[in-house]
């Protein structure tokens, strides 16, 4: 579908309809699209049905069954994404766009998946949630105040910044993130748009559905929190949220 890609007109663009439209694409807006699906339509959604459930960790999760049909379903929506957003971008972006996917989807076929035997990764939450955080928010407001006048900018220094990003993650997950920490970056992530849009904002404009829905994500987050705390050794249901369980002292024992 990727029609916001082609089409000047769609609502969500704001500036970035003419700042860096190029040949009939939006740059800038595809670039900050992808980046932002990559780590909140896939990745995130991900890791949270891990930490959620734990043994879906090591199961395939669809059968051979269930992917034709989500396969078949996909297939479904791009063609229903024809006649529900008619905007036509031109065989040659369509064609491109297919063979993004397919090298794109080759090339992640052969990313290596090596998880480190052992988690020694050091860093404390107020480390991970703020840089987590960061994110979305350079991100957010990077590629959509279109400060640098030429678009062409904009995206190289955008892909520098996911560079930068990647090299320091891949550079901690070496030493083994754990759970926690993983949950602590998606926190920080998440909380952007959960506090920014959700609930400051909405609330703001009068939706106090999605405020609340904004309030109930965060929960839902502080409660995995929970969970993952209280499988930790040495942990117990009495423990605190995020406290240490302390080794118990006795008279005269050292």
């Amino acid at each position: 579908m990727v029609r916001s890609f082609f089409n000047p007109a769609w609502k969500d663009l704001g500036v970035l309809g003419t700042y860096g439209r190029w040949l009939g694409t939006n740059w800038v807006w595809a670039e900050w699209l992808a980046i932002y699906h990559a780590i909140f339509s896939i990745t995130i959604p991900i890791f949270l049905v891990e930490l959620t459930f734990p043994q879906s960790k090591t199961r395939i999760w669809l059968s051979s069954k269930m992917r034709v049909l989500f396969h078949g379903l996909l297939v479904l929506a791009i063609v229903l994404g024809f006649f529900a957003f008619p905007y036509d971008p031109g065989v040659f972006a369509i064609a491109g766009c297919i063979a993004a996917v397919v090298a794109l989807g080759w090339f992640a076929k052969r990313i290596p998946n090596v998880s480190p035997a052992q988690r020694n990764l050091k860093l404390s939450w107020k480390i991970l949630v703020p840089l987590g955080f960061s994110v979305p928010a350079v991100f957010f407001f990077f590629f959509n105040s279109a400060l640098i006048p030429i678009a062409a900018g904009t995206m190289i220094i955008g892909a520098f910044m996911v560079l930068g990003y990647e090299r320091l993650l891949t550079r901690w997950a070496r030493r083994g993130f754990s759970d926690l920490q993983k949950l602590g970056l998606m926190t920080g992530a998440l909380c952007f748009f959960a506090l920014f849009f959700d609930f400051i904002l909405d609330l703001f404009l009068g939706r106090i559905g999605t405020s609340l829905l904004g309030v109930a994500f965060i929960v839902y987050l502080l409660w995995v929190r929970k969970k993952i705390v209280l499988q930790l050794p040495g942990k117990s249901p009495s423990v605190q949220l995020g406290s240490e369980m302390r080794d118990p002292t006795y008279p005269g024992a050292r």
